[in-house]
């Protein structure tokens, strides 16, 4: 599928445009993918929140969704604030090719249906196209994280979306609850410092990158036997490289991996001549361990030698880094 828009900055929360409406006796209907009838539930009529199952179509009348939107994630999580668990739907139009539906999914929208109120609101992700026009955000299989970004003790909607090809970056989206709607959080600049977000929900962790950082990283994801190859025994593996003022150069800056507590034990205890890395935090059987260049890869008088020392002094790992809910 081809793109319709170019990114040019990776891992960076793109700035939406917001579209929030209020609906009240709201239905929601939904189609598996196949000529089955569509299912309607009166979601007024139910004591807790109907369950969207991924992957079938939905529609809300009230927000006159296209024909082809599709749940592509689900949660089910107090975003609201008001202590009441609300329905959090990550939906995106899918076409056919050959038959089957595409692995990208186009038009990405969060809907929101208050717990206590039963009304939807609904907020589009578009993003400026190299030709100034506004186009609806596209993934391959993007997905939605629940947390709290922004400290204020209310949870958060993140959404990843993959863009696949020879780059493998991957665009974020940070959406917060403000005056019955949902606003864009790095928009709001919410983010201290204009940080940048880096979230992986695969291996469960987020990093907020300083501004310094932009423009000079790229982030590369491995997992399994790919992340094996990279760090031995781990499960997961994030290598931060550092971009050179030539665009060429690529030194490793950062590098964040997941052990199992069981791999991480047995490699402390085999480890022979300089560690590993150093632990940042454990959680569900997993052990979180930071790397970082034993020194300066470049002449420390040269401009890359300064701006890696920079880019390293202005990362601080412990506060930096949060595991996912």
């Amino acid at each position: 599928m081809k793109k319709q828009i170019a990114k040019k900055i990776p891992y960076l929360a793109l700035a939406g445009f917001i579209c929030a409406v209020g609906i009240g006796s709201p239905q929601i209907s939904l189609a598996k993918q196949g000529n089955a009838a569509p299912k309607v539930v009166n979601q007024q009529s139910q004591k807790t929140l109907q369950k969207i199952e991924i992957g079938q179509k939905i529609r809300v009348p009230e927000l006159k969704l296209k024909e082809n939107t599709y749940a592509l994630d689900y949660k089910i999580s107090d975003v609201t604030g008001d202590s009441v668990k609300d329905q959090v739907i990550l939906v995106g139009t899918k076409e056919k090719i050959n038959g089957k539906l595409d692995a990208y999914a186009s038009n990405l929208s969060v809907i929101v249906q208050d717990g206590k109120t039963k009304k939807y609101v609904k907020y589009d992700w578009l993003s400026k196209g190299t030709d100034g026009k506004l186009y609806g955000e596209l993934g391959r299989e993007p997905n939605l994280i629940i947390g709290d970004y922004t400290g204020n003790k209310v949870n958060d909607i993140i959404v990843t979306a993959p863009q696949g090809g020879n780059g493998g970056y991957v665009d974020h989206l940070i959406l917060t609850w403000e005056g019955n709607k949902l606003k864009d959080v790095l928009a709001k600049g919410v983010v201290a410092d204009n940080q940048e977000l880096y979230a992986n929900s695969q291996a469960n962790f987020s990093l907020k990158l300083p501004v310094s950082w932009k423009g000079y990283y790229k982030a590369n994801q491995y997992a399994g036997a790919s992340a094996n190859k990279i760090m031995p025994s781990a499960k997961h593996v994030v290598q931060f490289d550092y971009k050179g003022k030539n665009g060429k150069d690529s030194e490793m800056l950062l590098m964040i991996s997941v052990f199992s507590k069981n791999d991480w034990s047995r490699l402390s205890s085999e480890q022979q001549g300089p560690p590993v890395g150093s632990v940042i935090t454990e959680a569900n059987g997993m052990v979180y361990v930071y790397t970082t260049p034993q020194s300066n890869p470049f002449d420390p008088q040269s401009k890359d030698g300064k701006l890696f020392d920079q880019l390293y002094r202005d990362l601080n790992i412990k506060s930096s880094f949060k595991l996912l809910k």
